[in-house]
């Protein structure tokens, strides 16, 4: 049964949200007044002492505020200044720097994640503020010392037991750690490298990726919000680390379930009740989520979609705007940092809440749009439909509907601007399959440069919940002039062709442009060395695979020279001028194996297209001798599309197979990138077939840390057996957009080479 709760002279029930401090407006005004007259900007982190006084992380504007019981706001810590002058002093005069994470102990002492600053603030309840740990420099050092004299980086939450331990998400180093009453520092989950790995073990021995949040319960749990895991995890006492929810996968899919197989999206800060149920800062799902402990999870607050409408009606059917902070005061009232609405919100006795159940067919779309487009290209533009209710939805109550924005146009149908679809015979299964509402559209040749805005709108004809069911797709269409040089182009060899002595194969070269990119650099000289025990053969050919029209194809222009070991090809590799060579372009040249080539890998062909830096071409003669044979591909594509500035990251996850009938053991790799990615560890990690662990193989950078060498890497693959190997790389902050290519080499000479595509996005 709902009760109510009386709050000044209002009464509200139970689940009711309202806002607690700042009116909507970015900024800062003034202190002394109503909570809820004044500005706030970006309040990430919220805290709450024993009597019911909330402390805000006013993040842009570089302070920590209080809200009395009574509604009164004032700053605790910060002057407004972004910066550090000293310690010891009082809290409200000296320097901030982008406060993210706040809490309170039993003493009433506050605690601050000083982001910026590198560095934990303790304020005390006479209102003097010192560090607690961290230096002030960026980085890590090591453990078991004093926590002010090391490095933390990018330090964002904060937590404080029974006992007066401290606990600190080290964003940047990827772990959480512990500084003890006495103040001695130690890692308590996270080994500092950013990923995830497994669960069940030591925490102290996996990886985390960007932690953000922590709390602890009453008997010692830590509770972290793994980030760009998207998960939360939980280390016990004796420092064993689980996950209590989420699935890893980012997005939204229900509530109702068991909390470890649906997905959150980038949870932040995390709370912790007295009964102890957990609520996650949701925040990219714009809801605060909540796990009991029979590890249930519910939405407490939020319908999903961003923004702000008004407060004083049921928490779960009102919009957030990246609500990160989470608070539970001693009444079970929990208050929520509502970051991009730039208030804090409270809902009243959020764990006494019975969350509505979800109507028979809950429909939500995937959206599928590029980020941007040239004129005349295809491309795909709409949305998965997905049914996350308890019951089947069918198909033939479901339609979608696109309409375009003017500029683009579809194309497979003239029907118009409004294009739908229907599913007359299919059903959707409660949390499984997907129907394909995405529609094959083109901007048109008259289309100018700019943001187009399409709408799409999922309608269905039966008990549905209405929430996330309409969309706007923007996409920008770019209409940029032609590059009159060829060293815009990116060439890589697609295959690496074989053969028996006396007979032919082909090479395949892939040139490809930036993204929307058009180049034409006219008819232009290519000088192609054949490998040893190779000699060119045959007429060779080009093809557009990707264009509306299908694949265009043709011969080339070419002359070979020097018995067949040179062929020089005078064509123009023009890309994305028209629409007959959109996408990319593909030479496929002839070779032929001379009759007495000895067999093996021969790395010492090359093609100089025009003025660009020569590409690597190999080849492989068959034969009894051939020795290792291996297969190398490229998975896990979802992770090889980066931005610039990334750091961190595994954008190349290659698979390797030994295809041969002899054992592959210690054998050299050579890794190697291109301009605007480089190789940020003198290592290289590898999972094995059957394995339950990862293995470290130890290398050295060389080139600027774009060429990365492993020395009798111990691989150890049978015949037919399989390892994956991932290199740890980061992302040039000037990197240019489009496809490149990094390269992998096995064994000195080469008995196997692959090439692993990465995406750099704007």
């Amino acid at each position: 049964m709902t009760t109510s709760r009386a709050v000044a002279t209002a009464t509200y029930p139970d689940g009711t949200i309202i806002t607690a401090a700042g009116n909507g407006e970015a900024g800062f005004v003034v202190d002394g007044g109503p909570a809820v007259g004044t500005k706030l900007y970006n309040p990430y982190g919220v805290a709450v002492d024993g009597s019911g006084n909330l402390y805000i992380a006013d993040t842009s504007n570089h302070r920590v505020r209080k809200v009395t019981s009574n509604g009164i706001i004032t700053t605790v810590a910060g002057n407004g200044q972004a910066g550090f002058v000293s310690d010891g002093g009082p809290a409200v005069a000296t320097k901030l720097h982008n406060p993210y994470g706040v809490a309170v102990d039993g003493s009433g002492n506050l605690y601050i994640a000083d982001h910026s600053n590198h560095r934990v603030r303790k304020v005390t309840p006479n209102g003097i503020i010192t560090t607690v740990a961290g230096n002030g420099q960026a980085g890590f050092v090591s453990d078991g010392g004093p926590a002010v004299a090391t490095k933390l980086y990018g330090p964002i939450g904060v937590a404080v037991d029974r006992e007066g331990n401290l606990y600190i998400a080290d964003y940047y180093n990827h772990r959480v750690r512990k500084v003890t009453p006495n103040g001695i520092i130690t890692t308590v989950a996270g080994n500092g490298q950013a990923g995830f790995v497994s669960d069940g073990g030591p925490g102290v021995a996996t990886k985390l990726h960007y932690p953000w949040g922590v709390a602890v319960d009453h008997d010692g749990n830590l509770y972290i919000g793994d980030r760009y895991n998207h998960r939360v995890r939980k280390v016990t006492p004796n420092g064993v680390i689980t996950t209590v929810a989420g699935n890893g996968i980012a997005g939204y899919v229900a509530d109702g379930g068991p909390a470890v197989a649906t997905s959150v999206h980038y949870p932040s800060h995390v709370a912790v009740d007295g009964a102890g149920n957990l609520y996650i800062g949701d925040g990219h799902n714009h809801r605060v989520r909540k796990v009991t402990p029979n590890g249930i999870i519910t939405t407490v607050a939020g319908n999903g979609i961003a923004g702000y409408v008004a407060d004083g009606g049921p928490a779960v059917g009102e919009r957030l705007y990246y609500p990160y902070g989470v608070a539970v005061a001693p009444s079970g009232d929990l208050y929520i940092g509502d970051g991009a609405n730039h208030r804090v919100r409270k809902v009243f006795a959020a764990a006494t809440v019975t969350p509505p159940p979800p109507p028979i067919a809950d429909l939500y779309g995937e959206v599928i749009l590029p980020v941007t487009v040239p004129r005349r290209q295809e491309f795909d533009l709409g949305a998965r439909v997905h049914n996350r209710g308890p019951a089947i939805a069918s198909g033939e109550h479901i339609t979608v509907v696109l309409t375009l924005a003017d500029g683009l146009e579809s194309a497979q149908e003239n029907n118009g601007r409004r294009l739908t679809r229907t599913f007359p015979g299919a059903d959707l299964a409660p949390n499984r399959g997907s129907l394909d509402g995405v529609f094959r559209v083109r901007a048109t040749d008259t289309t100018a440069p700019g943001t187009y805005e399409s709408t799409l709108e999922i309608q269905y004809g039966g008990d549905l919940n209405l929430k996330d069911n309409s969309f706007t797709l923007p996409v920008t269409v770019v209409v940029p002039e032609p590059t009159a040089d060829e060293r815009a182009l990116t060439v890589y060899q697609e295959n690496i062709p074989e053969a028996a002595p006396g007979q032919s194969a082909r090479v395949l070269l892939r040139y490809v442009s930036p993204v929307g990119q058009p180049v034409n650099p006219g008819i232009i000289t290519q000088r192609f060395s054949a490998p040893t025990g190779f000699t060119f053969s045959g007429r060779p050919t080009y093809t557009y695979p990707d264009t509306v029209q299908g694949a265009i194809t043709g011969d080339l222009q070419h002359e070979i020279y020097d018995s067949g070991r040179t062929l020089i090809i005078r064509d123009n590799p023009h890309l994305n001028t028209t629409h007959t060579d959109a996408g990319t372009l593909i030479y496929s040249i002839g070779l032929r194996a001379q009759p007495d080539a000895a067999a093996g890998l021969a790395s010492d062909g090359s093609a100089s297209i025009g003025q660009r830096p020569p590409v690597q071409i190999l080849a492989k003669v068959t034969g009894a001798d051939a020795g290792h044979s291996a297969r190398i591909v490229q998975t896990q594509l979802e992770k090889a599309r980066v931005k610039p500035g990334q750091q961190w990251v595994y954008p190349v996850v290659l698979t390797l197979t030994n295809t041969g009938r002899t054992r592959i053991g210690p054998a050299d790799i050579v890794f190697t990138a291109p301009e605007g990615l480089w190789f940020t560890e003198d290592r290289v990690m590898m999972s094995r077939e059957g394995a339950t662990y990862e293995t470290e193989l130890a290398g050295q950078r060389s080139n600027g840390n774009r060429t990365l060498t492993i020395r009798d890497a111990a691989l150890d693959l049978d015949p037919g057996k399989w390892a994956v190997v991932y290199p740890e790389m980061e992302v040039q902050a000037d990197a240019a957009t489009g496809a490149v290519r990094v390269g992998m080499r096995i064994g000195i000479p080469p008995f196997a080479s692959g090439n692993a595509t990465v995406t750099i996005e704007a």
